[in-house]
Order: structure tokens, then sequence, then C-alpha cells
């Protein structure tokens, strides 16, 4: 287990209000405005959520590991591990840059024995530059010791070893160890498990002192071979949290302004028997609340304790399970906030592997993190709390800390259109409310009917497009906005029948013009079908015997829209109209006979084919009576055939006309 010397409080330097909306700028600023560095994080960890946690597998030198101390030197992070079997090693665990990294283990020895038997208490501190370790164990008066780690001005240095003895014959079975400063000089608690005693000892104002004396401050009510401890300053008073093993209970010792004080003792009790086999205890101070935790090495968990901003309260007591691997957990490092995480390492006894609890940084921040003075507007996209950290001159002397709890209010329920498709040349109304809503503005207006400033408008988009709207509205006492959109789809149906025209008699003509909507999601129909060789395709042919009107429907199959035009045909009899060949033996019946198409010759005065020779093979006064390649029921060859015709037309139109044709077999 390890603490610091002192205990650094937030100082209040993070400027900005404590409460937004949803998806609304929060804006920040400080008043530390001449340090040299400055780290914000927005979504930090929040020590009132459910920790996660990781194992580091066996194998990396641990052996019936106890004590465990976790330590930060010029932005690196060591964990530092005594196992309790003979040799009784030394281990540090090399996390580089960040606690989330897999560590390296480097084995620094067992200085020949000197190390405590059952060692328990670690404790780190830097002094004058220089970093100083005092371990604490034994289980009788004969092998109970303190020895000190001298390492100098680097962690990743070797340390020394200096063995202070048993310190007057008064250690017995110590368990956990804390190091403080106070008035110049140093001093350390210990406990005696055996006898529930507390033990002062004052090193003075040397912390390198071969020989400090130690004051028995005896046993003062219920500590019951106490383990685990840890000191909590509120800024006014000291107190000390116990682990009473025997017990199962938690014990606050309280010292007023100062650990030199005498002292009181007050037993908070098992917490609803929540505690079984309880073996240390850390507790952390994070946006103005405590946190205890306690390992249960029996059932392999971890007890959380929420004393909310008073430390002096009785907590509440809730049980997190085994989260991260837990095998007889003993020891607690301290928690450590790496920038925006929260971390805490325990050592497991039994199978000889390593803890992380991790307390993670949320992702719902527009901006993680931001290394400005003044940082830019953050905004959350999930209501609830957040901390925001600020470190100042991190690293240095004059380093300051704040974190600030803000709360995310939920977006009340808005009414709005969902996205649409509308048919083109429709109009549909877009409606926007909500409770508190006290001003609004669609943006922009496209093909919208004034005023904009309501909470609805009347659209008619002719394209896809998609509607802004800003909403101001009150929730909780607070102004906030919410912005959305709604985008209309529109669905293009166009029927275009072509332009009206003339056919001449006989002949075709294909319907439709350029401006049709194609494709497999269209269905066209085709009123009447009379002179159409299809009602039901795009582009159908017309063969009008007179004037025809057309009505054309084109349908979008997937949205039900509809698309209507229409087309007059009209037909005159203004010429002979004849194919220009025609073959007898054609798959094709009306290829095999030729003869007048028109169908508005109303008198025929004659129809004659000739040959090359200039016989005459073929003639009638029947407009509709075809010539069948044949003379006198005799195939005749293929070749060109002169034909004329004279005949009269319903308008009145006398035609006369000559041609070839082609007779193919």
């Amino acid at each position: 287990m390890g603490f610091f010397a002192s205990q650094k409080g937030f100082s209040q330097i993070i400027v900005g209000p404590d409460t937004v909306c949803i998806k609304n700028e929060l804006f920040l600023s400080t008043t530390d405005t001449s340090a040299s560095t400055y780290y914000w994080g927005f979504c930090s960890a929040y020590l009132n959520n459910i920790p996660t946690g990781s194992s580091i597998a066996a194998g990396t030198g641990m052996d019936s590991p106890s004590s465990i101390c976790m330590v930060t030197d010029s932005g690196k992070y060591f964990v530092f591990v005594v196992n309790t079997n003979s040799p009784r090693n030394l281990l540090r665990y090399d996390f580089g840059t960040s606690l989330s990294n897999a560590p390296i283990v480097n084995v620094i020895g067992d200085y020949g024995g000197v190390i405590p038997v059952n060692c328990k208490g670690f404790e780190i501190v830097k002094e004058g530059g220089n970093w100083h370790g005092f371990l604490v164990g034994g289980a009788t008066a004969v092998n109970s010791q303190m020895v000190r780690l001298d390492f100098g001005t680097s962690l990743s240095n070797t340390p020394a070893i200096f063995d202070l003895g048993n310190l007057a014959g008064l250690l017995l079975n110590p368990q956990d160890l804390f190091v403080f400063k106070e008035a110049g000089s140093w001093y350390a608690f210990t406990n005696s498990g055996f006898t529930g005693n507390l033990l002062r000892i004052d090193i003075g104002p040397v912390i390198t002192n071969p020989a400090p004396p130690l004051t028995n401050l005896g046993n003062p009510g219920t500590l019951a071979f106490p383990t685990g401890m840890w000191p909590v300053f509120d800024g006014t008073n000291w107190s000390i949290f116990v682990v009473n093993r025997l017990t199962q209970t938690i014990s606050r010792l309280d010292f007023g302004n100062s650990l030199l004080n005498p002292f009181v003792e007050v037993n908070l009790g098992n917490f609803a028997g929540l505690l079984n086999g309880p073996r240390d205890i850390v507790i952390i101070k994070d946006c103005g609340n405590y946190y205890g935790y306690v390992t249960n090495e029996s059932t392999n968990s971890i007890i959380l304790l929420t004393f909310a901003g008073n430390i002096a309260a009785a907590p509440v007591a809730s049980d997190l399970t085994n989260f991260a691997g837990f095998n007889a957990p003993r020891f607690l490092t301290r928690m450590l906030r790496d920038k925006d995480n929260v971390y805490c390492f325990t050592a497991n006894n039994l199978d000889n592997t390593l803890s992380r609890m991790t307390y993670n940084s949320c992702t719902n921040a527009s901006i993680a993190s931001s290394t400005l003075q003044t940082p830019l507007p953050v905004e959350y996209d999930v209501p609830g709390l957040y901390n925001v950290y600020l470190a100042t001159d991190e690293g240095l002397p004059t380093m300051k800390v704040d974190c600030k709890q803000v709360r995310v209010l939920p977006q009340p329920f808005i009414q709005i259109n969902n996205d649409t498709l509308i048919c083109q040349q429709d109009t549909i109304l877009l409606v926007a409310n909500g409770p508190g809503l006290y001003s609004i503005l669609w943006d922009p207006v496209y093909n919208a009917i004034a005023p904009y400033d309501t909470t609805s408008i009347l659209i008619y988009p002719r394209e896809d497009y998609r509607y802004n709207v800003h909403m101001e509205y009150y929730n909780d006492k607070k102004t906030c906005a919410f912005d959305t959109s709604v985008l209309i789809r529109v669905s293009r149906v166009k029927a275009d029948a072509g332009p009206d025209r003339f056919v001449a008699d006989g002949a075709s003509t294909v319907l439709g013009g350029p401006l049709m909507s194609y494709g497999q999601e269209y269905s066209y129909v085709w009123t009447p079908d009379t002179y159409l060789n299809s009602a039901f395709i795009a582009n159908p042919t017309s063969t009008p015997l007179d004037v025809q009107f057309y009505y054309l429907k084109v349908t979008n199959d997937s949205s039900g829209c509809e698309s209507k035009d229409t087309v007059i045909v009209r037909t005159e009899c203004t010429d002979i109209n004849l194919p220009n060949v025609f073959n007898p033996v054609s798959d094709i019946a009306s290829n095999r006979n030729f003869g007048l198409i028109n169908y508005n010759i109303v008198k025929l005065e004659y129809f004659r084919i000739y040959n090359r020779w200039g016989q005459m093979i073929f003639e009638t006064t029947d407009p509709a009576k075809k010539w069948d390649g044949t003379q006198n029921n005799i195939q005749l060859p293929p070749d060109n055939y002169v034909w004329i015709v004279d005949g009269t037309c319903n308008n009145g139109k006398r035609i006369r006309k000559q041609g070839t044709v082609l007779l193919a077999r």
C-alpha cells in the first residue's frame, strides 16, 4: 500500500456553469491564467459509475505477493510488489507513460534476506529530490522489522536497503504503513495485528534517520487485528480508516487538525454483512465526493463505500463483486488519476497475478481533451453527470488540480415530422413543438409559405430537400437550444405523352416524349387502347384510322405517386402509302402480300403491277385487295416490279402515283 506525504486538495480554478443542455455548448475557463501548461479532460472518469477491471497474468515474478505500492515519477508509472515466499523478492512493474499499458517486470532482488518476513506495509515518498521507500513486516517480535529503500533521484534506479530493525522491540506483526510530514518532521503510522495497537514512528526532520524512536499509542477501543489503513484530510481535520480483520468492521480514527493529536475511534460496523475477510482500504476524493474501496480476501471482491461530500458521514456500502480476476486480494495501491482515467492495483496472493481496477473516461463529449488555457466549447450527446478535469503546471511544484461536475439535461420530448416522402407537386405541413418552447426558426425556407418563425410551415418542394429547425426552450429553468432537421424526399414522376401530331393514312407513330420517367419502378397505362399495339408500355405504337385522343398515366409503384399527360393523334389521307418490299414466304403474315396500307381510300380507279418487260401481272379496283407475288397461280421470281395507283380519298382528294416494289423470297 502506498501514500503520499501530503495530500493535495482540489483548488477551485475552473470557471463555468454546472448545468448544460444536451448538445448545447458548454463554455469553460480558468482563473489560473499564468500556468505554463494546461490539461482539460471533458469526459473524465466519474467514480459514481461502476469500475472495470483486468488481470495481469501470473508468470511475471510474483510468489505469494502481499505488499504493493504505486508511484508516478517524471511522467512514468511504477508499481512495486514484495513477495512473501522466500527469497522475498522486490519487483518493479514499469508501465511507461500510461497505467493502461502492459507492464515490463524488473526483479530488483531479495537483498540477502533483509526484506522483512511476511512483509505488508509499503510506502514510497519523495524528499529533497530523492525517493525513499519504507517496508514493515514480521510475524513475531523476533522477526518484525522496518527497512528503508533509498532510490536516489529516480525510481528507475535499483535502491539501496537499510535495516532499521524492530524499533525498540515494539513492532509486533506490523501490518500497514503511512508516512507523512508535519511541521518539518517526518512520521509514520503502523499497526500491530496481534495487539491492535497503533504505533507512531518519529523519524524526525531527516528522513534517513537510522534509528527513529517509536511511540505506542495503544488500542483506542475496538481495533481487532487491524490490517489496512488509509488517511484522509478533509481540509480541516485528519482521519485514519482502519480495517478490523478479526471483527470484519471498519473503524475511523479522528485526530482533529493534526495527526500528532490524541484520537478517538468510531467503529462503522460491517455494512450489512458485506465485509468478509476484509484486508485493506483506500479512499479517494473526486469532485467533492469521497469513495472508499475495501478488499474482501475471503470472497475475492471489492466493497465500495460512498461517503458523498462528508467523510464523517456513515458511508453507503455496495459489493462490486469480482470484476478483475481477484484471487485472495490483499493490499491496495492508492487510487491514481492518470489524466482522464483512474487506476488502482492489488496483488492476488493465491494465483500470483496483478489486478487492475479502472474508471475509464467516457466518449460522450464532442472534444475529449484540450491543452488550451481557454478550451473550445464542448457538447455532450447523452444526458447525465460528467466530470470536467483541469490540471495546470502538471508535474511542477506549482501544479494545481480542479474538477467540476457538470449535469447534462436531457432533451424534452420534441414533436417533429419524421423524414417524409411526398409526390412532386404535393404540399406538406411541417410541425415542430415541445414543452417550454418559446422560439423557433425554420431555415432554409425553400418553397415554403411564410411565416417561418412558427411551430409549423407549409412547404411544396420540387426536389429532395432538408429543412432545418432551431428551437429554444426552457428545461429545468435553463435556456436550451435544439437543432434538428427533416428530410423531405420528393418522388418525381413525369408522364410525357409526346406532342400532338399528324400521321399519314395507314402510317404508324410511336407515342411518348423525352421527359418520360423510365425504369422498373414505373408502370404505364394508355387510355383508350384503340389502335395501340400495347396500352401498358412507355412507348406504344399507334396506327390510327381517324383522329384519336390518348390519356397517359405513369405511376411510381414504390411511392404510389402519379403523373398524367395527353396527346392527340390526327390522321389524313394525303398520299398513297405502300411498302417498298415484301416476301410471300415471310414469317410475318403482314409482310407476305403487297398492297395499299391506306385505310381512307374510298374509290380505287385501278391498282396495277407490271414486270420489267411492261407486262401487267396484277390489277384490282378493290382498295383492300393485295398481290401475293403470283400470276395465274404461278410464283414469280424475285425482282423489282412497277406499280401504278389511281384512287380517291375520303376527303375527296384524287391521288395518282407510281413506284417500284421488290419481291423477295
